[in-house]
C-alpha cells in the first residue's frame, strides 16, 4: 500500500496598491484552478504586488534545504481602464496556461531533468 499523498499547500500575500489600480486575479480564482489540477504536495505561494510584472510563475524542485516542490506565482496590477481586458486575458489565457504548465512538470518522473530543474513561465507580458 502506498503512502497517502501530501495535500497541496497554498499561501498568499497581497501588497498595497496605488489608487486607480487593481489586481488581475483574486487568490480564490487561482486556488480553484490549481486545486482542480490535483497537484499533490506542491507548495504554492502567491504574491500579489504592484509593479511591471503582470502574471508569471516559477517552479523549484526539492533541494537540500527545502524537501518539497514549490510554485511561486506573481500577479500584478493594472490601471482601472485596462483591468477588464487584462483580467479577461489572465483568466482565459494565463490561468489555463499556468495549470497546463505546472501539471506537465509534476507529471514528469521525479528524476527527470525537467522536474529536477528550476522552471519559469511568463503568462502575460510586463506592462509598460
Amino acid at each position: 500500500m502506498s503512502a497517502p499523498e501530501t495535500p497541496m499547500e497554498f499561501t498568499s500575500e497581497t501588497g498595497k496598491i496605488p489608487k486607480g489600480y487593481g489586481y488581475l486575479l483574486k487568490p480564490s480564482v487561482i486556488l480553484t484552478a490549481l486545486t482542480a489540477a490535483s497537484l499533490g504536495g506542491i507548495h504554492i505561494h502567491l504574491v500579489r504586488s504592484h509593479g511591471r510584472r503582470l502574471f508569471d510563475a516559477r517552479y523549484w524542485p526539492p533541494n537540500g534545504e527545502v524537501p518539497y516542490e514549490r510554485l511561486h506565482i506573481k500577479v500584478g496590477t493594472a490601471h482601472e481602464r485596462d483591468l477588464p481586458e487584462l483580467r479577461r486575458r489572465a483568466k482565459s489565457e494565463g490561468l489555463p496556461a499556468l495549470v497546463q504548465w505546472i501539471s506537465d512538470i509534476v507529471a514528469q518522473d521525479l528524476r527527470s531533468v525537467i522536474r529536477r530543474g528550476d522552471q519559469e513561465i511568463q503568462l502575460l507580458p510586463p506592462r509598460d
